[in-house]
């Protein structure tokens, strides 16, 4: 038996936080990689890709993305990229029939009373002509099925397509087409 001189009960012990009890952290005056955190959040760089690059804790960004100081400093930032985006925009539009001017001069062969070669004619041509959705076609290596099917190939991927919409629901029972109305 222990003597209640020397074993006193404490009550519960509040060095430890009960795991109900959420910790968090604040930022009150933002570091340079507070900094380089929002300044990569504004990029869209994902919280989890940013803690791997700055080499911290998914958790550390996630509380310095939380926080209100942080939170205001990104949206300052925002706001100013957003102005930023509408000014050069404007710009551009303004610009356009200079541009689209210069270009045409180009493809004709002549600006400003210099000759332009047929290569740079033909590639600024081409240009124009992708901006406009004339890209040409590509064939994406490895991406093109080349298989050949025969009759019953075809039938048995029919009645696959039939039984998979009938078990959806997509295709009522009454309203089954048969598989040789469907090759007409």
């Amino acid at each position: 038996m222990t003597d209640p001189k020397y074993c006193v009960p404490r009550g519960p012990d509040k060095r430890f936080k009960p795991s109900y009890e959420k910790t968090s952290f604040q930022v009150n005056e933002m570091w340079e990689i507070h900094h380089e955190i929002v300044r990569r959040l504004v990029l869209g760089q994902r919280p989890v890709n940013i803690a791997k690059s700055l080499g911290v804790s998914y958790q550390m960004i996630a509380y310095v993305k939380n926080s209100p100081v942080v939170k205001n400093q990104i949206e300052i930032q925002r706001a100013a990229r957003d102005a930023d985006t509408v000014d050069i925009s404007k710009r551009i539009r303004d610009n356009a029939p200079t541009a689209l001017k210069l270009l045409e001069d180009v493809i004709a062969g002549d600006v400003d009373g210099e000759k332009i070669g047929i290569g740079m004619r033909a590639r600024e041509a081409g240009n124009m002509l992708n901006r406009g959705g004339y890209a040409p076609v590509t064939n994406i290596k490895g991406q093109i099925d080349h298989t050949h099917y025969d009759a019953a190939d075809i039938a048995a991927i029919k009645k696959a397509a039939l039984d998979a919409g009938l078990k959806s629901g997509d295709i009522v029972e009454g309203e089954v087409i048969e598989t040789e109305q469907l090759e007409g």
